[in-house]
């Protein structure tokens, strides 16, 4: 478990006028879907990997009790009242530690959304680590991730500046050693999926072949892209393929552009071409970026330059 002195993957200053951090995405390496749990969320094994894709989240402390937020960017479908992440995330703080104070809290999007990069869960544990900031509030790590996985099941993950592997239902979280820098061509097409729909229909399609990720870690480990590319695997494309006709299209896009390997992220729609290395990535990067784009959005990524500024 981190603690709190320890570097994290958020690049955090602050302002004239209060807090900000770049927020980062990532990118699911390995999800397999155990079955469903009693408490109705399902179990998981989850390697996520941060990535080089940043939103922009600023606070600043208010003298009313109002949490008043905006967002700029690429915010489209994103909710700007209390049911949008980053609000709860300064809500809860502010309820849990009797904070009188509000905030004015600005979101600057470029991390796309319904795309399974975790963008809004990177936000909200930006936001409960701002908060604790703006409010000066002495509250550790450790008692933050606990409100995290109330929040989502994906925001604990980004309190650690490396590479997880996560079980449960994606709460219990352990880091993995450095692993190399990788690069990557991610495409979000404009459609998206309700991921409470690909995960009901994902048993149901489950073959029963439990798959482990052991190969995959030991192949990170040794920083053996190729056989990065040959264990990759995600339960969640069986069932994205179904709900969505453009699956195939999509992903053919990126390997019909000699990406290593192609894999959807979470319960997508991003998603990633892994490369091997950064010139071949530049590569397919120019050569999709002269395709028409049909309102897709295209990143040049990496899990290169992630470790966490500090300027407290």
């Amino acid at each position: 478990m981190p603690g709190q002195d320890e570097k994290f993957q958020m690049f955090i200053q602050r302002s004239k006028s209060g807090w900000t951090a770049d927020t980062p995405a990532k990118v699911n390496f390995f999800f397999e879907v155990l079955g469903k749990r009693d408490d109705h969320f399902h179990e998981i094994v989850s390697i996520a990997l941060p990535i080089n894709l940043f939103d922009t989240l600023s606070f600043r402390a208010t003298d009313d009790s109002q949490i008043q937020f905006e967002c700029t960017g690429n915010f489209k479908d994103i909710p700007l009242d209390d049911t949008n992440l980053v609000v709860r995330a300064a809500t809860l703080i502010q309820q849990r530690f009797n904070v009188q104070q509000g905030a004015a809290i600005t979101l600057t999007k470029r991390i796309p959304c319904q795309a399974g990069l975790g963008g809004g869960s990177s936000d909200a544990a930006a936001a409960l680590r701002l908060a604790c900031r703006v409010w000066n509030l002495d509250i550790s790590d450790s008692e933050l991730l606990p409100i995290a996985a109330e929040i989502g099941s994906d925001c604990p993950i980004f309190f650690y500046d490396v590479p997880t592997i996560s079980t449960g239902r994606g709460e219990r979280i352990q880091p993995l050693p450095p692993m190399p820098t990788l690069w990557f061509v991610l495409l979000k097409p404009p459609e998206g999926l309700p991921t409470a729909k690909v995960y009901a229909e994902c048993m149901p399609l489950h073959d029963g072949q439990f798959r482990k990720p052991d190969d995959l870690i030991t192949a990170l480990s040794t920083a053996d892209v190729q056989a990065i590319g040959q264990h990759l695997f995600n339960r969640l494309e069986m069932p994205a393929q179904k709900l969505w006709n453009r699956f195939g299209e999509v992903k053919n896009r990126l390997l019909a552009a000699d990406c290593l390997a192609v894999q959807m992220s979470g319960s997508g729609t991003a998603f990633f071409g892994l490369c091997n290395d950064e010139t071949q990535a530049k590569e397919v990067f120019r050569r999709l970026r002269r395709e028409p784009m049909q309102g897709n959005e295209m990143f040049l990524a990496s899990t290169t330059d992630l470790t966490c500024i500090d300027f407290s």
